[in-house]
């Protein structure tokens, strides 16, 4: 089966079928040909299954935790609509009650209010800290717990990574590969699909109505996103702007109705659970003869590994395809370089660890100067033992000395017993230590801020910490 994305009027897909069927090799097989035929995609992938075959796909993979969406952004909308928008998809997302869902409503509102008056862009730590403010000034035990409870659900979501973001004009002009791996909750991984859906929906909108050129947007466990009011107007709308979905989930069941309804291509691996069995087959059979229903539930029970049974809008019967293993002929070590320089990796360990993982010195010296050329790695020579030589870090958020020495300082705090973490954020002290009952705020200074800034630092973190070391 080959895809011809030009002369598709409706281009939504939908894989469904149990774990370890073939759905992701198959996914990756129609990547390789939508690349093959010049065909811009983007991938939202949970698991970093498509990192490795990023050549092969011809994409650029980007690493979640340090390409941040920021849920902030207005894309269009007012203010008051944004806030009412991502207080519905919290509370969907989070479950979160009637109560808490008002108090967040006005955290929102606020947040946005001072960074107005600041001429700045609010995020997600922004918010953190305007829950943080009205809960010292709650005027009963009861308001102060249901922000506490607020701040402890968004501090899952609120990501390590750097506030960096990719334009949605490039994302919508390229292939690319987002790996949510480094999120590590089903919570923060869905207001992550989300929010890059909304950008997508704002970018859909800037593109000529019945646009001939393709884009696809690839969502794995899609039913992350059910009742996402989003990806209903996203598949709805996106036909007549040349959008096509791809939508992989075990459960056709749990994905959302429009995705459903308006799937052209159903492609439906082995499936032996019952009822998911029944409502796929009804779905392929088109609910019309007994005896069709029954031979295509029969045949998703019996499907080998890698075959599917392929039901396409124009197609009278369903046929059985067998998907091919797709074997990557180049591998790229560039996202395990990122995810290895999350936190500072000297040049040694780096080598070490990815030769352990059979990578030549050649594809180690193509990628890492390919990473630097486009900013997303950068280095720092330590010229003090015991850590001397070049230090690589990701997507630093201050300068890559900065920000190299802070990760080597938790390093040599963590060798020597003394608990620790970086925060290295605008609302707190690069480092956090934790000795002897104290709270310790530890700064690395590379002595490019004006003194009165220094000055001005000092003075809130003498306030708050128990000690305050500068280095």
């Amino acid at each position: 089966m080959r895809l011809a994305p030009e002369r598709m009027l409706n281009r939504h897909i939908m894989i469904t079928g149990e774990s370890g069927a073939g759905k992701s090799n198959a996914c990756k097989l129609i990547l390789k040909q939508l690349a093959e035929s010049g065909t811009d995609f983007v991938v939202l992938d949970p698991h970093a299954e498509y990192v490795e075959d990023a050549k092969e796909m011809r994409a650029v993979v980007y690493d979640a935790g340090m390409h941040a969406v920021n849920v902030f952004d207005l894309d269009g909308l007012t203010e008051r609509e944004r806030t009412s928008e991502i207080t519905a998809m919290f509370r969907r997302i989070m479950r979160l009650g009637e109560v808490q869902a008002s108090t967040l409503y006005r955290c929102i509102s606020y947040t946005y209010w001072i960074a107005e008056r600041k001429c700045a862009a609010p995020n997600m730590h922004s918010l953190l800290y305007t829950i943080k403010v009205f809960r010292l000034r709650a005027r009963s035990r009861q308001e102060a717990n249901i922000l506490d409870g607020l701040e402890k659900r968004l501090l899952v979501v609120a990501g390590e990574g750097s506030a960096r973001s990719v334009p949605i004009g490039r994302i919508m002009s390229s292939r690319s590969i987002f790996s949510l791996q480094s999120l590590h909750s089903s919570e923060s991984q869905s207001v992550y699909m989300e929010s890059m859906l909304r950008k997508v929906y704002t970018g859909m909108l800037t593109r000529s109505p019945g646009a001939r050129k393709a884009f696809y947007v690839v969502i794995d466990e899609a039913e992350k996103l059910q009742e996402s009011p989003i990806i209903s107007r996203l598949v709805a709308e996106g036909r007549k702007y040349g959008i096509g979905l791809i939508a992989i989930s075990q459960r056709a069941k749990a994905l959302d109705k429009e995705i459903r309804s308006n799937a052209a291509t159903v492609i439906a691996f082995a499936q032996r659970e019952p009822e998911e069995q029944s409502y796929v087959a009804n779905m392929i059979a088109g609910g019309t003869e007994y005896n069709r229903f029954v031979e295509v539930r029969k045949a998703l029970r019996e499907l080998p590994r890698g075959y599917a049974l392929v039901q396409e809008a124009r197609g009278e019967n369903p046929k059985i395809v067998k998907c091919i293993r797709l074997k990557a002929r180049t591998r790229d070590p560039g996202h395990r370089i990122m995810e290895m320089a999350r936190g500072a990796v000297s040049k040694r360990e780096m080598v070490e660890r990815l030769e352990r993982e059979g990578f030549s010195q050649e594809e180690m010296i193509e990628s890492v100067a390919e990473l630097v050329r486009a900013g997303m790695l950068k280095y720092h020579v330590v010229t003090e033992p015991p850590y001397q030589g070049v230090w690589y870090i990701a997507m630093p958020r201050n300068s890559a000395e900065h920000d190299v020495m802070v990760s080597l300082i938790s390093r040599y705090l963590t060798e020597n017993g003394i608990r620790n973490r970086i925060y290295n954020n605008s609302y707190g002290p690069d480092v956090i230590a934790y000795k002897d009952g104290k709270t310790i705020a530890v700064e690395y200074e590379t002595g490019t801020k004006k003194a009165e800034e220094t000055e001005e630092m000092l003075r809130k973190r003498r306030e708050r910490y128990g000690e305050v070391v500068v280095l």
